[in-house]
């Protein structure tokens, strides 16, 4: 096996400290740097709503690496940026994600089994092709579609996806 990048070490690193800093009273041990291994749902989901944060994106918009990553952080990396701006900025959301990154949600949701939520992202990128500045007729071909998933739908579904294959966060290690 071989080792990790360093950018994957380093994003772990941070994703631990960061829910150590907002959770300071979990012992050490139920924050691990292995978050997938995380028992709380709570938890686990904080991680991978942090994780994107943590990853950063160069002046392209590219996470530096993310091919070198297990396939786990290239799942969530555009679902829970997208999902981290809904919570911030509304349908803005999607205008802000466009182009550059909707394409790779939208595959993301194919493959956790979220095809609903996939389409509807379809049709709002369909939108933001038209005017990509439009965050209202984005949002109204996210929700013509039909097709997406309520707030709490989502949020279970990702939950069972992620939790059902922590395998694909697992980081290869030399010394494993």
């Amino acid at each position: 096996m071989t080792r990790p990048s360093r950018a994957v070490d380093d994003v772990l690193a941070a994703v631990q400290e960061h829910l150590r800093r907002l959770h300071p009273e979990q012992p050490s041990e139920a924050i691990p740097l292995a978050f997938w291994a995380i028992d709380d749902d709570e938890l686990f989901m904080e991680a991978l709503e942090a994780l994107p944060l943590h990853m950063g994106i160069d002046e392209h918009g590219v996470v530096p690496g993310i091919e070198r990553m297990p396939e786990g952080f290239g799942l969530a990396f555009p679902i829970f940026w997208l999902e981290d701006d809904y919570a911030i900025n509304g349908w803005t959301a999607l205008t802000n994600a466009g182009e550059w990154l909707l394409p790779s949600a939208i595959a993301a949701y194919d493959r956790v089994g979220m095809l609903g939520e996939a389409r509807a992202l379809e049709a709002a990128l369909a939108a933001c092709r038209i005017d990509p500045h439009d965050e209202d007729a984005a949002a109204a071909a996210y929700h013509a579609a039909g097709t997406a998933h309520a707030d709490d739908e989502r949020h279970a579904g990702l939950l069972a996806f992620f939790r059902a294959n922590r395998h694909l966060f697992h980081v290869p290690r030399a010394d494993a």
